[in-house]
């Protein structure tokens, strides 16, 4: 047994292991506008308010050159103080909507069409966050193609390490867990809108060019 323990001595002195992590990065261009929209009526009757709310509901959901998430609606009662109590004096009805779409004119086309429907100084449309970002299949493919570059890079990189110091050394761990996503996105700041105007005038930003990262961490062992 101590003959066999002997000879192996050698063969473990001689195998190492080299760690080290490497960062690869690609390039996205961001493919979908989100905003969110809000309009707010206000009025002495809530039947009023619900009315003039549905009318832009009605046209919001009609419109199909979008998409349309996280839709609210809501009617609440505004109160002022008399005589030491609360006292109902108006309604104020709110409509939420989150607005996405591939196409910049649409974008402007939809913003167009639901300040056009604006009649008078108690509604008010305005927009918020208005800006690009990378589709989440796009970003998901991107990511996988990373890895992937990720992994064939240190194949590679075993064998010529192979080659120039006369052993066999083999990948032992690709620790592939760390991704970021570097973003250089300018939303436009919330806008009070009227019903003036047109498509064309929709402040879009420009789309800016991101970048998404992955430190890789590596084991190697060479004999």
């Amino acid at each position: 047994m101590k003959k066999y323990l002997f000879l192996l001595i050698p063969f473990l002195l001689n195998a190492y292991e080299i760690n080290f992590s490497k960062k690869f990065t690609k390039d996205l261009i961001p493919n979908i506008l989100g905003a969110d929209i809000s309009i707010i009526v206000e009025d002495k009757k809530e039947k009023e308010v619900i009315e003039r709310l549905d009318i832009f509901n009605n046209k919001i959901k009609e419109y199909n050159k979008v998409e349309k998430q996280l839709g609210s609606f809501n009617v609440r009662p505004q109160y002022q103080r008399s005589s030491n109590s609360p006292k109902i004096y108006g309604y104020k009805g709110t409509l939420n909507y989150k607005i996405e779409t591939t196409d910049a004119l649409n974008m402007g086309e939809f913003i167009s069409m639901i300040t056009s429907l604006k009649e008078d100084r108690d509604t008010s449309v305005s927009l918020n966050n208005l800006s690009w970002r990378v589709k989440d299949d796009s970003y998901n493919v991107i990511l996988d193609l990373l890895r992937l570059e990720s992994i064939e890079w240190v194949e590679n990189y075993a064998k010529n390490l192979s080659a120039d110091l006369n052993r066999t050394c083999s990948v032992k761990v690709v620790d592939l867990q760390n991704n970021i996503l570097h973003t250089y996105r300018e939303a436009v700041a919330s806008l009070r809108i009227d019903s003036s105007l047109k498509r064309e005038n929709v402040p879009v930003p420009e789309v800016s060019q991101q970048k998404i990262s992955i430190t890789t961490n590596y084991k190697l062992e060479c004999k």
